[in-house]
């Protein structure tokens, strides 16, 4: 079987040269197997020399001949494969050169090996959900693997979001925004809003408002099934839409969003003996002794 493996790097990580290297003599000892891999490198300014068997090309043809996607850089840069990818549903396998990496979760050093697992079988396929975002009125569709925000543009004071779902009034949100999150991005910008961490299989839509001006309004969890409109008012001349933390547009007071869930899924690479439980003990320190716990008693048993 032909295997065409196509490359999105982060440019702008300096060590993406240093794993390209390592894939192309990896590649050199497949000479007998029919694997092509494909990179494109955005004109990265740290990529010198050229390789033996990575074959540079755009990004155009490296979705159409790729049957699956490695990244090379952080959570961003599977975010831009994934809006390069859309309803392609290429399969993806993140190699974690940045921070956190609930995403990416491959270590550099596990990149050959788990290569060589995916050409095994030794792997399993996670389809993660989509956001999809139309204004109202407008052809304008956009997608969001993490979430949606809507943000008040940086004016002073708050705006008012009423949210709707499946045409039953959730609330009217005074705040300085509200983030809709899928399951993948409940570790991103919802959670540093207080938002729940939820388990990315689960079929569920996350509403979470920014700063609002009631103590009572909480983040609710909803059906993916659902449909969600948001009717936007604001004393400033726009509010701000951002999807995965990119910049949309700007719209005016009055501006209508009609959410819901994309007829297509990403497919993420995940290697057998990785759990999303483990990702977040090792990610966020669960259970690390940060606070000496020696100095209590009962740990003199």
């Amino acid at each position: 079987m032909y295997l065409t493996i196509g490359i999105i790097i982060n440019p702008r990580k300096e060590e993406v040269q240093k794993y390209l290297k390592k894939i192309d003599d990896w590649l050199a000892t497949k000479s007998e197997q029919q694997i092509q891999v494909l990179v494109c490198t955005y004109q990265s300014k740290y990529l010198k020399y050229a390789f033996n068997f990575v074959e540079e090309c755009d990004e155009k043809r490296l979705l159409k001949e790729s049957k699956l996607i490695l990244t090379l850089g952080g959570d961003g840069t599977i975010l831009r494969a994934v809006q390069a990818v859309t309803d392609k549903m290429i399969p993806i396998l993140g190699v974690n050169l940045g921070g956190l990496g609930f995403l990416a979760d491959t270590p550099p050093d596990k990149m050959v090996h788990n290569l060589e697992a995916f050409l095994s079988g030794n792997y399993f396929i996670e389809e993660r959900i989509v956001l999809k975002c139309q204004i109202e009125n407008n052809k304008q569709i956009f997608y969001a693997f993490n979430d949606l925000v809507i943000d008040k543009s940086g004016f002073s004071r708050v705006i008012e979001i009423i949210t709707s779902v499946d045409e039953k009034l959730l609330n009217s949100y005074v705040a300085d925004g509200l983030i809709i999150s899928t399951p993948t991005g409940s570790t991103g910008y919802s959670l540093s809003a207080g938002g729940p961490i939820v388990v990315p299989q689960t079929n569920v839509f996350i509403v979470n408002p920014i700063c609002p001006h009631s103590l009572t309004n909480r983040p609710v969890v909803i059906s993916d099934d659902s449909h969600i409109t948001l009717q936007v008012f604001t004393e400033y001349k726009e509010i701000n839409l951002y999807k995965d933390g990119q910049f949309v547009n700007n719209y005016p007071s009055g501006i209508i969003f009609n959410i819901s869930k994309a007829e297509f899924v990403i497919k993420l690479i995940k290697m057998k003996e990785m759990t999303f439980f483990e990702t977040l003990r090792n990610k966020l320190h669960w259970g690390e002794d940060f606070r000496d716990k020696k100095r209590w008693s009962f740990n003199d048993k």
